[in-house]
């Protein structure tokens, strides 16, 4: 490809694409299939698959029922006042795959220990080269047959796909950037028909050897930093062009993906300005400790209803999660409420919403709607992102943090919002939380005015966002991650103000029909 000009739109995108590209899993099923293709052939190589294979996959199931007893235990000390983060127990694991923690600090992770642990034999490498050898011949045998006629489908080699991922694993689960994880879910299908349900497994999991309802396991090596996968690529092609409306800061997108000198160009807002306005509101900082505060709730659910009621249109205001989207739903009694769920199409949602015109959407930041549709004119005249909408903190967000603090931190590290943790996360904290989530809470902006005739109003809800939180809130103040010609455009106002804000910019703009509402 050293003659093809690669253009990547909405490249603020690339990084999450390239780290799905480059995960690996192996799950219980395809270890059982290899099991089974293996005991199906005389060849003499197929008991060193045997042995190795059979003995990982007795490690997956050690590593994810000890994990699983850990959360019973777990359970039963919160039960009598203990507390923090735990496993799911049996009974919480459902037909989603649920991530069970198996890496340590100071040694290998545990699938790998319980592997070495229970091995017997010449060696699982010198093993692994003879299993190798035979799926090979297998594979090349299907490979025939498919072409010959001889079957309708390519049958795949599982043997060959069980052997690739374990020799991936012992060399590279303890590699930097790696994270080693175990996962965990039900088979989906009914106990009176076998059925899948609703569609939710995994289409290789077809024919599963599963139990309705059991529990099964999946080794999987989660890639934190994607510019392993991303430079070759880059290094590959004649040039690259990477364009996006939340692209910057660019030295983050260069350190994350792996540019070398790239040329960097950043236009400012191209619509009038003075057709939209931006609202930054003092409402108290929504941490997540603070979120159940009465006092709270109730300043932030009158700054939603003001917003809602001084827009000439639709309002769509956005949330950390749907749980917080769907408490001030039912909150609120202005206009007409619409809730995004999770796990439901919103497609029929979002047309009955764009044919109201006082309608307000509640969602979360995090789902589908956040960017990449488009509301135009009074489809959502006012855009609204409630709180600091930092993803959950799980153990792989964790470990991508800690990948990145290392690769890119330092005494010398860019800082950057803490959200309440202690200590200075430095350069892990803002290239993989901070970043994205202000990258996020831009697209969530951009849904309205979509063209220079369209004007509207963008708020965001926090006192994170305002000029005097980032002088009196260093560690949680998010303003200085916004580029400098957004945070010029912000307007700092008291809760009790943003009614007569909206007010003076619609009216201005003749947006009511008849008498504007009154304050």
């Amino acid at each position: 490809p050293e003659d093809v000009i690669a253009v990547f739109d909405e490249a603020h995108n690339v990084e999450d694409a390239a780290r799905d590209h480059a995960r690996r899993t192996l799950t219980e099923t395809t270890l059982d299939r290899a099991l089974d293709e293996l005991r199906g052939t005389d060849d003499p190589r197929s008991e060193a698959g045997l042995n190795v294979l059979r003995t990982f996959r007795e490690a997956l199931r050690e590593a994810y029922e000890d994990a699983l007893s850990f959360g019973e235990r777990a359970a039963r000390s919160a039960a009598t006042g203990g507390g923090g983060d735990r496993p799911p127990t049996r009974e919480q694991v459902d037909d989603r795959w649920h991530d069970l923690a198996i890496d340590n600090d100071d040694a290998r992770d545990d699938l790998t220990l319980a592997f070495l642990r229970n091995y017997s034999g010449p060696g699982f490498r010198e093993e692994l080269e003879r299993t190798f050898a035979l799926a090979r011949e297998l594979d090349r045998e299907y490979d025939e047959a498919y072409r010959n006629g001889e079957t309708a489908t390519r049958q795949e080699c599982q043997t060959l796909q069980a052997a690739t991922f374990v020799e991936s694993w012992t060399d590279e689960s303890a590699a930097k950037g790696q994270y080693p994880v175990v996962s965990v879910r039900r088979d989906a299908r009914s106990a009176s028909d076998g059925s899948s349900g609703q569609g939710l497994r995994d289409s290789a999991e077809a024919g599963s050897q599963h139990d309705a309802g059991e529990i099964y396991g999946r080794a999987e090596l989660y890639t934190c930093i994607p510019r392993s996968v991303t430079r070759g690529l880059f290094e590959d092609l004649y040039a690259s062009v990477l364009m996006s409306a939340t692209l910057r800061p660019f030295d983050v997108t260069e350190d994350v993906l792996g540019l070398a000198d790239p040329e960097t160009l950043a236009y400012g807002p191209q619509f009038p300005a003075e057709r939209r306005r931006t609202y930054a509101v003092e409402t108290p900082a929504l941490f997540a400790s603070r979120r159940d505060d009465h006092e709270v709730q109730e300043t932030v659910a009158t700054a939603l209803s003001d917003a809602a009621r001084f827009t000439s249109g639709n309002t769509l205001a956005f949330f950390p999660s749907y749980g917080e989207a769907e408490r001030y739903h039912d909150r609120l009694s202005v206009g007409n409420a619409y809730l995004d769920e999770p796990g439901t199409d919103a497609t029929d949602l979002r047309e009955s919403f764009t044919d109201d015109d006082e309608g307000v959407l509640f969602t979360s930041l995090w789902g589908t709607l956040g960017e990449g549709v488009s509301f135009d004119g009074d489809d959502a005249r006012t855009v609204v992102v409630v709180g600091v909408p930092y993803p959950h903190l799980d153990d792989r967000m964790e470990a991508v943090q800690a990948a990145y603090d290392a690769a890119f931190g330092g005494d010398d590290a860019p800082g950057g919002a803490r959200g309440g943790s202690t200590g200075d996360e430095g350069a892990g904290w803002r290239y993989a939380v901070e970043i994205p989530t202000v990258r996020k809470t831009r697209q969530a902006l951009g849904r309205g005015v979509r063209s220079p005739e369209d004007f509207g109003a963008r708020i965001l809800l926090d006192e994170r966002y305002t000029e005097r939180g980032e002088g009196e809130m260093r560690d949680y103040a998010v303003r200085g991650a916004f580029p400098a010609e957004e945070r010029a455009e912000m307007v700092d106002v008291l809760p009790e103000k943003l009614k007569f804000g909206l007010l003076n910019f619609y009216r201005d703009r003749g947006a009511y029909d008849g008498d504007p509402p009154t304050p």
